[in-house]
């Protein structure tokens, strides 16, 4: 049976949260640094949900409100990559009551962020 460390999945719980975050935060940076640069983003719509299909194609060619709304999406999965390495963490451990609680809670997560997202 293979046994992670207490010490080495929090570890590596922070790490994602650390670097999902600074990432995030980094590429929304960029946007609204383009955004303030080029003017007022025209991709940029208010209260819409983000579309994937369009996201993109505008990433490709720099626009600032791709590059705001991606950053926004990372920051929106970096809980969902967390839940993601406790589950793993817990199906090392065999401790299957805590899976199952931790796919409960990653399920209502990934409806919420699927409502926010128009495909």
């Amino acid at each position: 049976m293979v046994r992670v460390s207490e010490e080495k999945a929090e570890r590596t719980i922070a790490w994602v949260l650390r670097y999902g975050s600074l990432t995030s935060t980094l590429i929304m940076a960029l946007g609204l640094g383009l955004m303030l640069l080029r003017g007022p983003a025209t991709s940029l719509a208010a209260y819409h949900r983000i579309r994937l299909s369009m996201l993109f194609s505008n990433l490709i060619h720099f626009d600032p409100a791709a590059l705001t709304e991606f950053g926004i999406l990372l920051l929106l999965f970096t809980p969902i990559f967390r839940i993601l390495v406790a589950v793993v963490t817990f199906a090392l451990e065999r401790e299957h009551k805590y899976v199952l609680i931790s796919l409960g809670v990653l399920l209502v997560v990934l409806l919420s962020v699927g409502l926010a997202i128009e495909k």
